[in-house]
């Protein structure tokens, strides 16, 4: 039994997911800002951003393992950017679809990083280790340039206004990833269909690879088995 203990002590320390965090994967989640903003019950008009963009936006990296959603890893601040074009460039793709834009005067204020300052201490702090602050906005918004859901979606006929089966949307985009699972997640306004909301692509620890979304985690139950809303 001490040889086999010391083996596996041994594979644990030569492990780099061990070594590096705790965590063995990332959601990247994008949200359509006609679904988030437009169909929530219990808040229908929560965001302020006008024009609302009509891309899929950024909502957030999460790191995670097969066993556990993992959040608040650790206390590590969130760093306010000072820079008016740095806040710019970051709000382009990951904007924080609740508030209105700022000035140039006044995008130092709190409120107007809060949304980042969310994601960051949220999930974050869980990829630290891997992806220190800077680098964790800055590959998440490289995954961005590269995934065009909208795209994705068009190459299955589906664009805002539709209403396409949950079975299509999932389908459209499982082939746009080269077959691996996504993540839908959808909210039922009362007496109306689903409506889409957000579509997550999972990756590899190193964002090298995608891989299916893992099964126990998935949202898209969310969405039903027949047909949802794709607000235009």
């Amino acid at each position: 039994m001490g040889i086999v203990f010391k083996l596996v002590l041994l594979i644990l320390m030569l492990c780099p997911l061990t070594i590096n965090s705790s965590f063995q994967y990332l959601t990247f989640v994008q949200q359509w800002p006609r679904g988030y903003c437009t169909v929530n019950p219990a808040n229908p008009s929560r965001c302020q951003r006008i024009p609302l963009p009509t891309v899929f936006t950024i909502h957030g990296l999460w790191p995670g393992n097969f066993t556990k959603i993992l959040q608040n890893c650790t206390k590590t601040s969130y760093t306010q950017l000072q820079n008016f074009q740095d806040w710019n460039n970051r709000n382009l793709r990951w904007p924080d679809l609740a508030k209105p834009l700022p000035t140039m005067q006044n995008f130092q204020e709190p409120r107007f990083q809060s949304f980042w300052k969310h994601e960051w201490k949220k999930h974050g702090t869980c990829s630290e280790n891997m992806y220190p602050e800077a680098t964790y906005f800055s590959r998440t918004i490289q995954l961005s340039q590269r995934h065009n859901i909208l795209n994705y979606l068009a190459t299955g006929n589906i664009f805002p206004g539709s209403n396409p089966t949950v079975s299509s949307v999932n389908s459209t985009i499982y082939r746009a990833i080269s077959n691996h699972v996504p993540d839908l997640m959808c909210v039922t306004p009362p007496r109306q269909t689903p409506a889409l909301v957000e579509i997550g692509i999972c990756f590899t620890a190193t964002m090298t690879t995608i891989i299916d979304c893992p099964s126990q985690f998935l949202r898209t139950g969310s969405c039903g088995i027949g047909t949802i809303n794709f607000p235009a």
